[in-house]
């Protein structure tokens, strides 16, 4: 009885179609998997954010951390530096999908509209309280900031830069995770953060 030593070449041609037809279907499922984990991650950094955030108001008498700080010497102490004591590590404020590491690889940004920073403005650093935030469960304090590489700058969320469309975060599954002033953090798709308080000019249509 004669017996084949080996696989004639339509078989092989066979066998690596199936190869090829098996990984275009599994790699992007894989590559949902991994991004489901960073994003479950990041919404854990978020959450201990928010906490820590909730942590220092608590130590000063129900006031909110502000975006910036005035200049000490020749720069402006930020939000995340002045969270420092309150944060068990420092990777805690990177997004485990940020592809860039600008300004230290800071992956989150601060409502700094309606928490504490205005650029070159007599009223930087100024805090809020607790109080007055009238829908604390509707207003977004910090979350994800779109990766902006050299031009990131810690103190801006949903930055806007002049000459290039809205920064919105869309890392994750085209979206962002966001922490709000009453504690709960929410992925948002970019779509629906770009829809917010329709008919106010940018930036302010994110200040609540």
């Amino acid at each position: 009885m004669n017996r084949r030593a080996g696989f004639t070449l339509i078989e092989l041609l066979v066998v690596i179609a199936i190869i090829a037809i098996l990984a275009a279907i599994l790699f992007p499922v894989f590559a949902r998997a991994r991004e489901n984990a960073r994003k479950a991650n990041c919404t854990s950094n978020v959450k201990q954010i928010i906490m820590a955030v909730l942590s220092y108001a608590q130590d000063y008498d129900e006031t909110l951390i502000p975006g910036a700080c005035p200049p000490k010497g020749s720069s402006y102490i930020y939000w995340y530096e002045l969270l420092d004591p309150y944060l068990k590590n420092a990777e805690i404020i990177r997004c485990p999908s940020m592809k860039h590491a600008g300004y230290g690889g800071l992956g989150y940004g601060w409502n700094y509209l309606e928490f504490g920073y205005w650029p070159s403005s007599p009223g930087t650093g100024w805090c809020t309280h607790l109080g007055e935030v009238e829908n604390p469960a509707e207003t977004i304090l910090l979350g994800d900031s779109e990766d902006l590489g050299a031009r990131a700058e810690p103190q801006y969320f949903f930055y806007l830069y002049r000459r290039h469309a809205t920064y919105l975060p869309k890392r994750h599954s085209e979206g962002g995770v966001m922490g709000h002033v009453d504690g709960h953090v929410k992925w948002y798709p970019t779509r629906e953060l770009q829809k917010a308080q329709p008919g106010v000019a940018a930036p302010w249509r994110y200040a609540p």
